[in-house]
């Protein structure tokens, strides 16, 4: 057993087989989504395992008689439900398991007693581990010139948690200035191989102005174009059947794809899983690129707890009359009309889901140690929210100029977070 510097226990390797058994003793819908994480454990991000590790380190520490205790309420409330009589997969999470449980008349009984569990085996273990340290998180978002804002309503939607700031200088600066202080900051990375750095664009412009050696998990709209295309036409053979929906995308899972990864994703096997799980979430990250940079945004903050997260928003194709957005389908090969641009479309896209970024960022514990900054380019303007131990750190004023903006986010980075 070792101990990470962010103060998390772990051990260096697993024992599928013991945590199989320990598994096998839980109730029978626990089993799903536990067994599906160690099926997929080399792709899992380092958070996740140690999530997992956690919860299962939690269940052994219970004697067998109180664990039978624990779990009795819902052993009991499964025989109610009728579970031994289903066709309910243990192996993994699928569409017939999530229908069934929503189904059942019981199922709001069921997340609560899902829930106590849970808090109970989390706290049997959160009281043999010691506390992590806290660490200054970071997200930005990017609104691309290309999008039309006015500054004087830009933020109006935005609330009072953020303070306005206008930008003196080329707004684009900012993220271009910022990524290349990175490597110098000694603040990404850590050892169990977390990057600790998202760059998710709806076009490149963020990996073109990353220093090459900045290590960074890069997802790019653009970039994986033949990936989602392939991945489209896939989804759409789809029957309307849950059983034969499971099986389907149960293949395109396990499909060879080595021939539509991008270059800088071809050995990354925990980014390439992410994708594919996200292009097959039903979300509309398949066919709108601002849909995939807020998904790709909030599901990277869910799964992998990164340190710095840089989402940059586009401009996209006004939809097409006549063509099943609804149900997936390819925009270009639906129909022969030319694209034509949606400024005003994507910047009420974009401007909407950026802030869906910012709630997702208020879910999760880190959310309290982590500063937010939006930045508008054709408003020349930003919004830069702070975590509530940091208020009124902000020294900068009402305007700020790419350099001052591109420092301070270094210099917060850099400092220690405070008490919560």
């Amino acid at each position: 057993m070792t101990t990470t510097r962010d103060g998390h226990s772990q051990s260096q390797e697993i024992d599928p087989a013991s945590y199989r058994a320990l598994i096998a003793r839980l109730p029978v819908t626990l089993r799903p989504s536990l067994n599906g994480q160690l099926a997929e454990w080399e792709t899992l991000f380092p958070y996740e395992r140690r999530r997992t590790r956690k919860f299962l380190h939690g269940v052994a520490s219970f004697s067998p008689s109180a664990l039978d205790d624990l779990m009795l309420p819902l052993r009991k409330l499964e025989g109610k439900m009728g579970v031994e009589r289903w066709d309910f997969s243990q192996d993994s999470d699928t569409m017939e398991n999530a229908s069934l449980l929503a189904r059942s008349e019981f199922y709001s009984e069921w997340r609560e007693q899902v829930r106590r569990i849970y808090n109970a085996v989390e706290s049997a273990s959160g009281a043999s581990s010691p506390q992590p340290l806290t660490t200054c998180r970071l997200v930005v978002v990017i609104l691309p010139a290309s999008l039309p804002y006015e500054p004087e309503t830009i933020w109006t939607q935005w609330g009072d948690r953020g303070i306005p700031v206008r930008i003196d200088g080329d707004p684009s600066r900012i993220a271009e200035l910022f990524l290349k202080t990175l490597p110098s900051l000694s603040v990404i990375g850590d050892e169990e191989g977390d990057a600790g750095l998202w760059l998710i664009d709806a076009e490149s412009s963020l990996q073109a102005a990353a220093p090459p050696s900045l290590a960074a998990s890069k997802l790019s709209w653009t970039a994986l174009l033949p990936l989602r295309d392939h991945v489209l036409e896939r989804v759409n053979t789809v029957p309307r059947s849950i059983e034969v929906t499971d099986q389907t995308l149960a293949t395109i899972r396990t499909e060879d794809m080595n021939r539509f990864w991008p270059r800088e994703i071809s050995s990354q096997p925990q980014l390439q899983r992410f994708l594919i799980d996200l292009y097959l979430s039903g979300n509309g990250a398949l066919i709108f690129a601002n849909a995939f940079v807020q998904w790709a945004a909030n599901e990277a903050l869910r799964r992998a707890r990164p340190r710095i997260l840089i989402a940059r928003f586009g401009l996209r194709a006004r939809p097409k009359p006549f063509t099943g957005i609804a149900i997936f389908e390819n925009q270009q090969r639906i129909s022969a009309m030319p694209d034509v641009d949606d400024p005003q479309g994507s910047a009420m896209d974009a401007s909407t889901l950026a802030r869906y970024i910012l709630f997702s960022v208020d879910r999760f514990p880190e959310g309290a140690d982590t500063a937010a900054l939006v930045v508008s380019e054709s408003a020349k303007c930003a919004y830069l929210s702070l975590p509530g131990s940091r208020k009124g750190e902000w020294n900068g004023g009402s305007q700020a100029s790419p350099e001052q903006l591109s420092e301070w986010l270094g210099q917060f980075l850099s400092s220690q977070s405070k008490e919560r």
